[in-house]
């Protein structure tokens, strides 16, 4: 009798439990129910045909939402006032869906991109892309586009701190306020109002809100070429005057070790524009007889100051002395991003994968090892989320990537991620759908 009663009492148990992921279930549903609701009614409110798309634009390029009338009113306002930016170009990528797609843009250096500019900005896109071929390196300022959550919240999980909390500004997580993202990418060529780029960390059809132009005199705080470290939040003095003779430098700054290492360099890519640029002789220095000069507005400055004084370039002018030498940058970085708790992945691919791989892009006419590196150096920095890293570990990953599909299957216990089976995403399967969604015909259950 106590057997059946303790059967009985672990049956109602387990219905409970049952139920309450059931009371779950319906409370998930009905919060993705009435987003998507939110959606269509912000859609059938925003919604405008193409002539007054091109009208609104023309008039302002962005608009402020609910401010009033009256001056006054406005200024009290601001706090609370919203903006309403339109894009000015959109991104096409090798990546679909945000699986699987890099989170920084230094992760594939081979991961190529578009950016093409809506002729609805500029009635000649061509035109406002002049001069952007002499740069290298140029930001790209785009909008999360892709984002699920609907509120945000003041901490967030990195997955490189593996399911520790920071704050969200101390991280580069989509998931913002202002969900805006900044990459730093490679510009390839440009082609009259397309800029085609590598290093890309974007979904396909993500849409831009600004480029820049990359000037690391202005945009990197280092003047001297120097690895970006990060024990225990360690800090390196960079100073002025790094062309000083060595024998006139602080025995501080001399026992710098500014030797790289694996184990204390942040995972950042290599900027060929510091190693060509940033060199150690070529510190920047304002002649102090400039000091009261007014400098040239943005976009405005020319070969020479304001007021017509010779410009000596700083390649080429004399460092100061060792007796006016002076801090002048700080530079350090939190200690989990040189020694982040997930350690890089080791890629292996399978016979059959690279047999795959090897006949798909030989049918197409591209590069096996350029879409072999692009899949390793995604792997490799494990793209999965910490949610799936904890709860599903050692479990089978797919991603899209450059029009293929890749399968692949986590061995967190080795740190090693085979590839297993690798597939064209845009080839249909006999009963319709993509190949690589079937269940049926494909070999997989």
């Amino acid at each position: 009798m106590e057997a059946e009663l303790r059967s009985l009492r672990s049956l109602l148990i387990v219905a409970r439990n049952e139920i309450n992921n059931l009371r779950q279930q319906i409370r998930s549903l009905n919060y993705v129910h009435e987003k998507e609701v939110e959606e269509v009614k912000q859609i059938l409110h925003s919604w405008r045909c193409s002539g007054c798309q091109l009208k609104s634009i023309q008039d302002n390029d962005f608009a402020i939402a609910g401010s009033s009338r009256n001056s006054s009113q406005t200024q009290n306002s601001n706090e609370t006032e919203a903006l309403e930016l339109s894009p000015i170009g959109v991104v096409n990528s090798w990546f679909p869906e945000k699986r699987g797609t890099p989170r920084q843009p230094g992760v594939s250096g081979s991961a190529r991109g578009k950016l093409t500019l809506f002729n609805t900005v500029f009635t000649n896109p061509e035109h406002a892309l002049e001069g952007l071929e002499e740069y290298s390196h140029m930001w790209i300022i785009f909008h999360f586009h892709k984002n699920d959550s609907s509120h945000v919240r003041a901490k967030v999980a990195p997955p490189r701190l593996n399911g520790g909390r920071m704050g969200v500004f101390a991280t580069r997580s989509p998931h913002r306020p202002c969900p805006v993202g900044l990459s730093l990418v490679q510009i390839d060529k440009v082609e009259g109002g397309v800029i085609f780029f590598s290093g890309v960390d974007m979904v396909d059809g993500t849409p831009v809100l600004d480029i820049k132009p990359y000037i690391p005199q202005y945009d990197d705080p280092l003047d001297c070429q120097h690895p970006l470290v990060g024990e225990n939040m360690e800090t390196r003095l960079i100073t002025d005057g790094c062309d000083s003779d060595d024998e006139d430098l602080t025995p501080a700054i001399l026992s710098l070790d500014l030797t790289p290492r694996r184990d204390s360099l942040a995972p950042v890519a290599r900027s060929p524009i510091r190693d060509a640029m940033m060199l150690v002789s070529h510190s920047p220095v304002r002649d102090p007889s400039l000091m009261g000069l007014r400098e040239a507005p943005d976009g405005e400055e020319g070969t020479s100051p304001v007021l017509g004084r010779p410009l000596v370039s700083p390649a080429l002018s004399p460092g100061p002395s060792s007796s006016n030498m002076r801090p002048q940058v700080l530079v350090r970085v939190p200690a989990w991003i040189a020694d982040p708790p997930v350690a890089r992945l080791e890629v292996k691919f399978n016979e059959g994968a690279v047999e795959q791989l090897t006949a798909i892009q030989t049918e197409r006419g591209e590069s096996i090892e350029e879409a072999r590196v692009a899949i390793q150096s995604v792997l490799q920095e494990d793209p999965r989320s910490v949610y799936l890293r904890q709860r599903w570990n050692n479990q089978f990953y797919t991603f899209l990537i450059a029009g293929l599909h890749v399968s692949c299957r986590f061995a967190d216990n080795s740190s090693v991620v085979t590839v297993f089976r690798i597939t064209a995403a845009n080839k249909t399967c006999e009963c319709g759908l993509p190949e690589w969604q079937c269940t049926v015909h494909n070999g997989t259950s």
